[in-house]
């Protein structure tokens, strides 16, 4: 299996933060809805979307929710 390179991963990593800082900013929020959305986010990243109001805008729609992406479903 071929590993992305290093470059890349800081992108992604790069992208997956400002997302989740646009959706939660300095305002207090619960620590399980900003980790399902950095996980939800960093789904979408390794999966093609890289656009940042695409990301920001489909993790407002997942309210927050674990997203399980075996069936496709938001626990």
């Amino acid at each position: 299996m071929a590993s992305s390179p290093p470059g890349r991963i800081q992108d992604e990593h790069a992208i997956v933060e400002r997302a989740v800082k646009r959706l939660y900013g300095q305002r207090p929020s619960d620590s399980h809805l900003q980790e399902n959305a950095a996980n939800l986010v960093t789904y979408l990243v390794k999966n093609g979307i890289r656009d940042e109001d695409e990301l920001v805008e489909l993790a407002r729609i997942a309210h927050g929710k674990r997203y399980d992406p075996s069936n496709g479903s938001f626990l």
